[in-house]
């Protein structure tokens, strides 16, 4: 932006072009752009988990989360893997399985305002449950860098929901 072109294009048949002059281009590009802001700032703040944010926190987290859409059955993060990405639920829902090498079950249902991923971001582990949509889902997704800068103060937070997740996991496996 505000850079000469760094390429040149030519149309190889007729065709017809539209133009949008640079003034009009940010301003869509900056509506829509508040539109989103606005859009998950008022879901963030309905997440208990995120109460304890400051409002530049939550924007800053609105700002940098990314809609992924998942359809039934497909696996948003497998148990074992290297987790990169703290995901929040919008819309649908989710099962954690877990699997101990000889049994898997499940651990837990999570739907709209849950999140998962956040262990393995914390504590650099990989991931402890599969986590699987059941019917369409849509999850905000965050990742390691944005998720360290805004959540530093949340840690002792999240943390101590592990010991949860541990109580949880030793009663249903």
């Amino acid at each position: 932006y505000n850079t000469p072109r760094a390429a040149t294009c030519r149309a190889q048949s007729d065709c017809k072009l539209w133009t949008l002059d640079r003034v009009s281009f940010k301003a869509i590009i900056v509506a829509k752009a508040m539109q989103k802001r606005e859009l998950y700032e008022a879901f963030l703040k309905q997440v208990p988990i995120l109460s304890s944010l400051t409002d530049n926190e939550l924007l800053t987290l609105a700002d940098s989360l990314a809609e992924e859409k998942y359809s039934n059955g497909s696996v948003i993060c497998k148990q074992g893997d290297v987790g990169n990405f703290f995901y929040i639920i919008k819309e649908g829902a989710a099962v954690c399985t877990q699997s101990d090498g000889t049994n898997e079950g499940e651990v837990g249902t999570l739907s709209i305002g849950n999140y998962f991923g956040e262990i393995a971001l914390l504590t650099s582990k990989p991931r402890q449950a599969t986590v699987t949509a059941v019917g369409e889902l849509v999850v905000l997704a965050v990742d390691r860098a944005t998720f360290t800068r805004v959540f530093g103060s949340l840690d002792t937070i999240l943390k101590r929901n592990i010991d949860q997740y541990i109580k949880f996991n030793a009663s249903n496996i």
